[in-house]
């Protein structure tokens, strides 16, 4: 009798918690109506074992009561599974009451579980206690008493402690380079956002769907994603993270109609809903691989910015047959209507600057940003030195696309930066003369959170810039090449659509930025300038990088500078060359030296025990 009341108790509590842990592994009808009326019989099957051995007791009232808990515990488990939801397509989980419903019962089945394991195992001790107790009895009561009130001041230290570590997410990054945390100018910069973000990852969980998309990868990267986001939230309380499986959330993700598993979005609410055409600042980032980790830091905190800063205005020109204007109305695929939207969601207001705003004698004083997109007439002297008036002594920021098929080639600035323009058209495939993708991307601030770079930019009829020598010295600019056909493109000079005579394949200036030449640097205008428009439309602005492309150099020129000097989170494996001699010392270490040096020490010690068992 002894030993069974010494196990009984235990054996409920065992039951429990294998309960717990096993439960999901039974899932035939059959087999867990008998799992689930064997679980309470081995909770209770101490008190049945007392009640038939000894009846009722009153000193036993506490048993009792404990075996009821864990009873209680076991119950509000059944009930929550109960009421669980599976997850199926366009139904979220976590929405609504019954979530909340599954937490607090969650919580409740948490204590209940840990106060029956206590009061077991509190009883026992007493009552081993209680029977070894002899002269010194008192003072084991006294023991039993401290170590239980050490207990009691111990476990809402420990709470404490959790609930903090939690609310800050303090992470300790093990690795050489930081790969796991924040850089120190990260941290600076997320303290001066001042307004609520959000950030939106779109990622399913492991082992859950993902339509056709590769399920593996985006589990995997999810896990440093949700390391990096936490960081983030924990930085700063005005960031708030959520995770979405856009495969399965449908639910949740048709707020976000361009939400793509593999896509962080960032939004944050303007400021001025009432001339706002849409009510988010918004940019998405696509973290696909783990090689898509390296810049993920600066992408993130780029897009921060962009979204979280006060609303820049932009100003396109439209008296000289620009696209913006009204030229364009009758030719929908030449408008850029998509160019404009996409600024809009990125914190842009678009404005129109024209003859009754004041054009051409002066560009707009609040102006952070003006465009001139394909004018197909010239500018005039007057507009032609407002322009440069507004760049060198403003230190205005320009950006401007040519029309090859237009009147203004722009020779009056390009001159003295040392460029020229050529309308010649270029081919890539002959079966499609004038159509180029132009893949050469460069390494510049302004375009270095592209991803996918390796796509190129779709840049059809255009044009292409030269650099000279010669021009009006001393030039003003500086040019900085962004964009590049590569050597698969041929000018064709003598518009026969195919290469032939002196014509060869070579590569092509698509896009640079001018800088004004200063010693002191005071002067801070920049001039991005393309040597075609086509891209930039609605015909082809879907295509490839063009959006992309388009809108980094607009955003790129407002960032904080600080945002490029964040390092690139790159594993470097160290690689160790070892000469041949090197490699013979290695081998002959651990293929002779280390297992003698054990053989020797082995055998001293077998020796030295046996001498001294012989002098004994």
């Amino acid at each position: 009798m002894f030993q069974l009341e010494r196990i009984f108790p235990f054996i409920g509590v065992i039951a429990l918690f294998q309960f717990f842990l096993f439960d999901g592994m039974i899932v035939e009808p059959s087999k867990r109506l008998v799992w689930l009326s064997l679980v309470p019989i081995f909770i209770l099957s101490d008190v049945i074992y007392r009640v038939f051995a000894k009846g009722i007791q009153k000193q036993e009232v506490n048993r009792y009561l404990g075996a009821l808990i864990g009873v209680l515990s076991f119950a509000l488990y059944v009930l929550r599974d109960w009421i669980d939801i599976p997850v199926v397509s366009g139904v979220n989980p976590e929405v609504g009451y019954l979530s909340r419903l599954r937490e607090i019962l969650l919580l409740l089945i948490i204590l209940f579980a840990f106060a029956y394991l206590l009061q077991v195992v509190l009883l026992e001790i007493g009552k081993s206690s209680l029977e070894a107790q002899t002269s010194l009895s008192f003072s084991k009561n006294t023991l039993l008493q401290n170590a239980l009130l050490g207990f009691l001041i111990l476990l809402p230290i420990l709470v404490a402690i959790n609930y903090f570590a939690i609310k800050r997410n303090y992470n300790f990054d093990l690795s050489s380079k930081g790969k796991f945390s924040l850089s120190p100018i990260a941290r600076n910069l997320l303290k001066q956002i001042k307004k609520e973000t959000n950030i939106i990852a779109f990622y399913p969980r492991p082992l859950e769907a993902d339509g056709d998309s590769n399920t593996y990868a985006l589990t995997r990267v999810r896990t440093d994603v949700e390391i990096f986001l936490d960081q983030i939230r924990a930085e700063n309380p005005l960031v708030t993270v959520q995770f979405i499986n856009a495969y399965v959330e449908t639910d949740l993700a048709k707020d976000y109609p361009s939400a793509a598993n593999g896509t962080i979005l960032i939004r944050s609410k303007k400021e001025l809903l009432s001339e706002a055409k849409t009510p988010y600042a918004e940019e998405k980032i696509s973290i696909k691989e783990p090689g898509d980790l390296v810049e993920m830091e600066r992408k993130i905190i780029s897009a921060l910015f962009t979204v979280t800063t006060e609303q820049k205005k932009i100003y396109f020109t439209v008296s000289n047959g620009e696209r913006f204007g009204l030229s364009f109305r009758s030719v929908p695929n030449e408008q850029i209507n998509r160019f404009t939207t996409n600024l809009r969601f990125l914190n842009f207001k678009v404005e129109e600057w024209g003859f009754s705003q004041g054009w051409p004698s002066q560009l707009p004083s609040d102006a952070d940003m003006v465009a001139i997109i394909g004018p197909s007439i010239p500018f005039s002297p007057e507009a032609r030195e407002a322009i440069q008036k507004y760049v060198l002594e403003n230190n205005g920021k320009l950006f401007i696309t040519i029309d090859p098929r237009g009147k203004e080639s722009f020779d009056w600035l390009l001159s003295i930066s040392g460029l020229k323009f050529s309308e010649t058209p270029l081919i890539e495939l002959v079966e499609k003369p004038g159509v180029v993708v132009a893949k050469r991307i460069q390494d510049h601030n302004l375009t270095q959170f592209l991803s996918n770079k390796d796509q190129g930019v779709l840049f059809p009829f255009s044009g292409a810039f030269q650099s000279v020598s010669a021009g009006k010295n001393p030039f003003l600019f500086k040019s900085e090449n962004l964009l590049e056909s590569g050597f698969d493109v041929f000018a064709d000079s003598n518009q026969n659509k195919k290469m032939d005579g002196a014509e060869k394949k070579e590569n092509f200036i698509f896009s640079t930025l001018l800088t004004p030449l200063s010693l002191t640097g005071d002067k801070k205008g920049r001039i991005v300038i393309h040597s075609g428009t086509s891209w930039l439309t609605d015909q082809f602005y879907l295509y490839t990088s063009n959006a992309a492309f388009s809108t980094s150099l607009v955003t790129g020129q407002f960032l904080d500078e600080a945002i490029t000097e964040i390092p690139a989170k790159k594993d470097e494996a160290s690689v160790v060359n070892l000469s041949d001699n090197q490699k013979l010392v290695v081998w002959a270490l651990g293929v002779f030296i280390y297992p003698g040096l054990i053989l020797l020490v082995g055998s001293y010690y077998v020796l030295s025990k046996r001498k001294s068992k012989s002098y004994a």
